[in-house]
């Protein structure tokens, strides 16, 4: 019986999603998607739970993508879509604990969290360019850096140490490897014990501020990225060759 991609658990007021390929880096397959969505729902549907962690098994948070995952279901962007969205809409704070690689798929997913928190191993990058595919969700690059530093990430490709990434203000702090869970812990339990609906509120007033329009600029992302790559065949050779090496 194959293991779960995803493992999850309330600890207190705590929940904590443990993505769990660590022999891939915690690359992101179709089941990892699904996974992420069921146990968001779980957790925001469960009042008994406050604050809700993201975290990777075996010191890494995610190297993106699985392309190397062999069974990949015709409904595989609805399953990825849907995991970041639940995961952006959720009512509750999140936090994402990053060690090692958080790159393009993982980025995305980190920064679909309230809150980052990096360990000093951290490393941050967006390979779209690089892979000649459009960036998906890059609005929420774009919302947590601005115009100029969004540009230059996606436009290199360059990776993004966890001290250029506080510099930047991509990440919240930064913390010993050793000390990464407790630090989210501790934060999530900081959280947790102000009233549920108080947070909830503040949440979804900021978020009403700053993403009023996101839902359709995300829809025109998807959009242009669909007309890209239905206009360029070629490029799923190259995306699949490139998650070879």
């Amino acid at each position: 019986m194959s293991a779960s991609a995803v493992e999850s658990r309330r600890e207190g007021r705590v929940g904590w999603i443990r993505l769990n390929r660590p022999e891939v880096k915690n690359a992101l397959s179709a089941a990892s998607f699904e996974e992420i969505h069921r146990a968001i729902e779980a957790f925001d549907n469960d009042d008994d739970v406050g604050v809700i962690v993201v975290i990777g098994n075996g010191g890494v948070f995610s190297a993106g993508r699985d392309f190397r995952d062999t069974e990949v279901p015709p409904d595989f962007e609805r399953r990825r879509t849907r995991a970041f969205e639940a995961l952006e809409y959720c009512s509750k704070p999140t936090i994402a604990a990053v060690a090692g690689y958080a790159i393009t798929g993982g980025l995305t997913l980190a920064l679909a969290c309230d809150i980052i928190i990096a360990a000093q191993s951290a490393v941050f990058q967006d390979t779209h360019a690089h892979l000649g595919v459009i960036t998906l969700r890059a609005s929420r690059l774009y919302e947590a850096l601005g115009p100029l530093k969004c540009k230059e990430l996606l436009f290199t490709s360059r990776r993004v140490s966890a001290q250029d990434a506080l510099a930047m203000g991509l990440v919240n702090q930064i913390v010993p490897d050793e000390a990464l869970e407790v630090a989210a812990s501790t934060m999530a339990d900081q959280i947790a014990r102000h009233d549920a609906n108080v947070l909830r509120a503040i949440k979804a007033v900021i978020n009403e501020v700053i993403r009023r329009d996101q839902r359709n600029i995300l829809d025109l992302e998807e959009l242009a990225k669909r007309r890209f790559e239905d206009g360029r065949p070629e490029r799923a050779s190259l995306v699949l060759n490139a998650g070879k090496k």
